[in-house]
């Protein structure tokens, strides 16, 4: 539901802030209170055009926020809120934020229609748009799972259609890529690579080998400190003689035998480092270390030219190859693959086909029922003139059907508001008061909550005291699943109402502003008999009034 509306500078509108509640709300004021600049502003906050000279004179910048309840908005913040905001500057730049953060005018399009439509002069619903109609009508047969099983086909058709057409593509100039391929999977294979870590074991032997000088003399160094030089006199000799005097001291030192235990592990750590240090080189040849490392720079080189053309690594050049030859069997073998394939789209297209056509008779159907209804209604509404049809089609480009994630149908709703008018889409010839009304009726007859709010302007336009009484009940009706907000002149669709706000406007350091004020029973009762007296207001206004309020809420 729309929580509260902030409107800053926009025209007569200094700085309003409106609290709304679920149900049924009505707006009413006197003519130039500020109604239509409500609407206005919160269609500016919606995405609609924004211009300039709607800013209040003498300010810089215009600015509305309009904050949403909406846990399940794909755009609702960690607390289920949806804020949008819109600003205009006097040099003409406008600025677009949903909970914030500056986004383009698109996103502030998409983030409302998931949260409202407005039905009026500054109509922002789904009667303008096929899309949105077809989801209207979808919602109202309930047929997800259908949809949902198409869309799995339609996903799949159009994976096969990406991959045939990408595999034509490169037919374009299969010569010349399967000569480029040839060369390259030659020039990896010639490399003979077979270990993705060689390049790292050799860049260590390299080191190892640019450093043999210094390696042999400081591990003979080691050798002939610890173990092993030609006075006899090492570290394990010398440790040897003290843990066998130690023992010999056994009977007179109480821990004798554990010291000398302690130096036979001292020995062992010794005569290891011996042999670490001579595994430095491993099994390694160096009888001819310059020839070694010449072989390893050589080897080097091989590889890293390799891998600076097919991969940073020599296991990205590995799998390259395998790529290579993956690619060069496909276009070896493309008309066959390319016959494969041409025979699955057949395929994976009848079956999208098959079910789209199951969707679209149940929208014909569906559609059949729901035109009647919704003209019973219409009728109801003071509207009996007008001929109103959803109208499915198939969508047919070339002699084909067009597929894509909703079937192939398009939907309108049509309509001729006068005898003898062609029947045409509605967006094209309803005024603001019609558009209110068959989007009410279209939304009883489906007697389904969509989960949004619905904003009527001028809904009563034109129609008779009865009508209105129709009008506002099916409003009522209506706010039983979704939050409806009327911006009225009829006292009787103002009676109907669960909250009524009185927009006015008064002066203020010589400048008009409007205001706004949640009314409590006497409120309404004055409210009502002023929408019905008009100047006069007489007692026996006042008391219509009071019985309308009573008899309807």
């Amino acid at each position: 539901m729309l929580k509260s509306v902030s409107i800053k500078n926009v025209a007569v509108i200094k700085d309003l802030s409106v609290d709304l509640s679920d149900g049924f709300t009505v707006i009413t004021g006197e003519t130039g209170a500020g109604k239509s600049v409500f609407i206005d502003s919160l269609a500016i906050a919606l995405g609609e055009r924004a211009a300039k000279d709607m800013i209040r004179t003498g300010e810089d910048k215009a600015e509305v926020f309009a904050l949403f309840d909406a846990p399940s908005s794909s755009f609702a913040d960690e607390n289920g809120e949806v804020e949008l905001y819109r600003s205009v500057s006097s040099d003409g730049k406008t600025v677009a934020k949903i909970g914030g953060r500056t986004v383009p005018i698109q996103s502030l399009k998409n983030a409302a229609r998931e949260l409202i439509t407005i039905h009026g002069q500054q109509d922002s619903g789904a009667l303008s748009e096929t899309s949105e109609i077809i989801k209207m009508l979808d919602a109202y047969i309930g047929n997800e799972s259908e949809l949902s099983d198409y869309a799995e086909s339609y996903d799949e058709y159009c994976a096969i259609t990406s991959r045939l057409d990408a595999l034509r593509e490169s037919l374009k100039d299969k010569a010349m890529m399967l000569d480029i391929l040839s060369y390259q999977l030659k020039e990896i294979e010639s490399a003979k690579i077979t270990d993705a870590d060689e390049e790292e074991k050799l860049t260590s032997l390299r080191v190892k080998l640019r450093s043999l000088e210094k390696i042999s003399k400081n591990v003979a160094v080691i050798k002939k400190a610890l173990i092993d030089n030609e006075k006899g006199i090492t570290a394990v000799y010398l440790v040897d003689r003290a843990a066998a005097a130690l023992r010999n001291l056994s009977d007179v030192m109480p821990d004798a035998e554990a010291k000398a235990d302690a130096l036979d592990s001292i020995r062992y750590d010794l005569t290891q480092t011996v042999d670490d240090a001579e595994g430095i080189l491993g099994d390694e040849d160096m009888s001819d270390p310059e020839r070694k490392l010449d072989a390893v720079e050589g080897r080097l080189s091989v590889l890293k030219r390799v891998r600076s053309k097919y991969g940073d690594t020599l296991a990205d050049v590995m799998a390259k190859k395998e790529e290579i030859k993956r690619r060069l069997s496909e276009l070896s073998n493309s008309d066959d693959a390319i016959e494969d394939l041409e025979r699955s789209l057949s395929e994976a297209r009848a079956v999208c086909e098959g079910k789209a056509e199951a969707i679209g008779n149940g929208r014909r159907d569906a559609a059949k029922k729901l035109t009647k209804t919704i003209c019973e209604i219409l009728a109801d509404l003071d509207m009996p003139k007008v001929r109103f049809e959803i109208k499915v089609t198939k969508r047919i480009s070339n002699g084909e059907t067009v597929l894509d994630r909703r079937g192939f149908d398009d939907v309108d709703f049509l309509v001729s508001a006068n005898v003898g008018e062609e029947m045409q889409p509605i967006s094209r010839i309803a005024s603001g008061g019609e558009l209110s009304r068959i989007m009410l009726a279209v939304k009883s007859a489906m007697k389904k909550s969509v989960g949004i709010t619905s904003v009527f302007d001028e809904i009563d336009a034109g129609v008779s005291g009865a009508t209105s009484e129709r009008i506002g009940r099916k409003l009522r009706q209506m706010s039983e699943g979704d939050q409806v907000i009327c911006i009225t002149h009829s006292a009787q669709i103002a009676s109907l109402a669960h909250t009524h706000l009185k927009i006015s406007k008064s002066e203020i350091d010589g400048r008009v502003e409007s205001s706004v004020e949640s009314l409590d029973r006497d409120g309404r009762i004055k409210e009502l008999s002023r929408i019905i007296g008009g100047v006069m207001i007489t007692k026996k206004v006042i008391d219509t009034a009071e019985e309308m309020l009573k008899k309807n809420c």
